[in-house]
This record gives C-alpha cells, sequence and structure tokens, in this order.
C-alpha cells in the first residue's frame, strides 16, 4: 500500500511542478500580450493560442492535483454525510470516492478516443505548429490520474473502517 502512495506522490509533484511552470508562463505571456497590444498595437497570435491551451491544461491538472488523497480538496457531495452516523457516513465516503473514480476510468476511455480520432483526423493549430491531438492528450492523462487518486481515497477510506470496526 505504501508504494502506491508513493506513485500518488511522484504524479502530485510532477503535477504541480507543471502548475507553477504554467501559471508562470501563462502570467508572462498574458502580460506580454497586453503590454504589446496597448502600446505598441502588435499582437504576437501563438501567444494568445498557448494562452488558450495553457488554461485548459492549466484547470485539468488543477483538478487532477486536489483529487489527491493526501490533499482531498476536491469539491464533494456532502449532503448527507453531515447527517450520518459514524460506520454509515464513512460507508458513503467510500462509495462516492469509488463511483467518482469509476466515473473518471470512463472519462479517461472516452478522452483516449477522442485523441485517437483527433490523430486520424489530423487536424494542426498553425499558430503553435501542434496537432491538436497533442494538446487534448492532457484529457486522458488527468483523468487516468483522477481514477487512480480516487480510487486510493477509496481504499484509505476502507481501511479506516476497519481500524475502527476493530476498536470496537
Amino acid at each position: 500500500m505504501k508504494i502506491l502512495y508513493k506513485i500518488e506522490k511522484i504524479i502530485y509533484n510532477i503535477e504541480l511542478t507543471a502548475v507553477v511552470l504554467l501559471l508562470l508562463s501563462l502570467s508572462v505571456f498574458a502580460f506580454s500580450q497586453v503590454i504589446l497590444r496597448n502600446f505598441f498595437d502588435y499582437s504576437i497570435i501563438w501567444m494568445a493560442v498557448y494562452n488558450n491551451m495553457a488554461l485548459l491544461v492549466l484547470a485539468m491538472l488543477g483538478a487532477s492535483i486536489a483529487t489527491s488523497s493526501f490533499e482531498r480538496s476536491h469539491i464533494n457531495v456532502d449532503l448527507f454525510q453531515g447527517i450520518l452516523k459514524f460506520p454509515y457516513n464513512k460507508y458513503l465516503n467510500a462509495i462516492l470516492t469509488f463511483v467518482a473514480s469509476i466515473a473518471c476510468l470512463l472519462f479517461f476511455f472516452f478522452a483516449a478516443h477522442y485523441v485517437d480520432v483527433a490523430r486520424e483526423v489530423g487536424k494542426v493549430e498553425h499558430a503553435i505548429h501542434t496537432p491538436e491531438w497533442v494538446v487534448a492528450l492532457i484529457f486522458p492523462v488527468c483523468f487516468l490520474s483522477m481514477s487512480y487518486k480516487f480510487f486510493l481515497c477509496f481504499l484509505t477510506d476502507v481501511k479506516d473502517i476497519r481500524a475502527r470496526r476493530k476498536q470496537r
């Protein structure tokens, strides 16, 4: 079980580093675009396209970071968890994280199919000289990462339930 958490920590660090670099580059390029447009009446088209793509990647990486088992800052449905008593709220939390893991796994398959279709179509973003499917790779990668992290949250919840049952 410890190796699964080490793998998650490595994924988390890679995603966090990517978020920091993307946010930094996005800030620099957006600021540059504002200065160029307002003071020089000039615009570099690839910067605008890059900013759009970077924002998309940033959103997906941010969602993936929020699902980490040690972070647990993703949006949660807490309607019944505050009402239910101990074992039942943990059961509900475990069920919800398992369902979220399965949903992200399904989204992974759908996104992988989209990337495959986009690769066959061969549309190229001319401003940045990059095929569209390369940018779309962020979807299956992040959904697979989120599925893995939700599954680890499920395993943690099950482990907590078993530990509390033994205490009784």
